[in-house]
């Protein structure tokens, strides 16, 4: 094989990097030094910048413990489902949060009478052992809708909370992945990402399983398991948007920051599929983005990666469940580099952890906020009249102080 030339001059770039051998080690060596960075890693421990603090991080017996606490606190507004089991027998917490004595209504012009207009949106935390600080946010959301509870009336706390609840039908699961959060905590590798059986449930579902934006390798952190829902920890989603009509899900990471929009496979890609309601989807992604600082990326999954993912949760709600809304959100971090460990991939130090959360928290404000007023853009017919005006035009909801 003839190697053609290299039409540089030693004026401009030094007589050796004409070398055609010498270009193609150092084209060779920086493939070796970026590209496990731009792929999946193993899941071997390495020596981490930081360790988590459990008086400032939930472990998985505190997770468990703050769940029911505010359980017990709020019966009211908050339900607690324990039912929902891993492989190894672990709760991943079901919390439904909703004002349930009372809803936002539409007055139907049919003897049906009240219809809620409520928009149902489930949340997915923990898929990812390793990812700490989305359910760290989740306990962060939880405070701040709960906390105008116990506010004096007139208060604008008050008034936030009780938007919130009578606006919202709130599902939560905690820790979709228990066993593998309780793997890191006793092996302390904190580069764990899959179930107890080492599975990646973000390549576990059934859209486009298999494909090459997985890994059939038990030792790849994106190993996708034998076949599709070989996990039991994916029925806690499947069998909620079975029983309940949802009409957004969101399932929340950390390691950048970006929003995506289905789909992220590989046959998508090839296809240049494009989910349903994808206008109002971006129109979503772009306000959640600009409610954050700095603004996240946002777009279609298989355009903003330099990856496809096959087998993604988030991929399932819109490809079969049809979900109007369907993301996957990367709260926190700044993407992967050689620099980084694991941890400190995921999760912030331990005295940057509650800047952070105020930081995401204008994101589940936004969230909670465009999506009542597209509910009440849905449920507006010719079948009936709204009964009070949603005042949404105004921007988000504010949270209390």
């Amino acid at each position: 094989m003839t190697v053609q030339s290299c039409s540089c001059t030693p004026q401009r770039l030094g007589r050796t990097l004409c070398n055609p051998l010498l270009l193609l080690y150092i084209s060779l060596l920086f493939l070796l030094t970026w590209l496990p960075w731009t792929q999946g890693r193993d899941v071997k421990p390495v020596k981490e910048k930081y360790l988590p603090d459990y008086t400032v991080y939930h472990n998985l017996t505190q997770v468990g413990a703050h769940m029911q606490e505010l359980a017990q606190k709020f019966p009211a507004y908050l339900r607690l489902d324990t039912n929902y089991r891993s492989r190894n027998g672990r709760p991943q917490y079901v919390l439904r949060v909703s004002n349930f004595s009372g809803s936002y209504s539409i007055q139907h012009s049919t003897e049906v009478g009240l219809t809620p207009v409520k928009a149902r949106i489930l949340l997915a935390y923990g898929e990812h052992a390793r990812e700490f600080f989305p359910v760290e946010s989740m306990f962060h959301l939880l405070l701040n809708l709960t906390g105008g509870l116990t506010s004096p009336e007139g208060s604008h706390s008050k008034a936030y909370t009780s938007e919130i609840l009578s606006k919202i039908d709130l599902f939560i699961v905690a820790i979709v992945n228990p066993d593998g959060r309780q793997h890191v905590e006793r092996t302390k590798n904190y580069c764990w990402r899959g179930t107890s059986t080492g599975v990646d449930l973000n390549r576990n579902f059934d859209w486009q399983f298999g494909g090459p934006g997985s890994s059939g390798d038990p030792e790849d952190e994106e190993y996708r398991g034998a076949a599709a829902f070989s996990e039991p920890e994916c029925f806690v989603l499947t069998d909620l948007v079975t029983k309940f009509q949802f009409d957004a899900f969101l399932s929340l990471h950390s390691g950048t920051r970006d929003i995506y929009l289905p789909f992220s496979d590989s046959q998508s890609k090839h296809d240049q599929r494009k989910p349903k309601n994808l206008a109002d989807q971006m129109r979503l992604a772009k306000l959640l983005s600009d409610a954050m600082v700095p603004e996240f990326q946002h777009g279609i999954g298989y355009e903003l990666n330099q990856y496809t993912a096959d087998g993604t949760s988030f991929d399932y709600m819109a490809g079969v469940k049809e979900l109007p809304f369907s993301l996957a959100v990367e709260m926190w971090g700044d993407r992967d580099s050689p620099s980084k460990r694991c941890f400190d991939l995921f999760n912030p130090p331990n005295k940057d952890l509650q800047t952070a959360l105020d930081e995401v928290q204008p994101m589940y404000e936004t969230l909670f906020s465009y999506l009542s007023y597209w509910k009440e853009r849905q449920v507006r017919s010719p079948f009936g009249v709204i009964e009070v005006t949603i005042s949404l035009n105004e921007g988000p909801l504010k949270r209390a102080k």
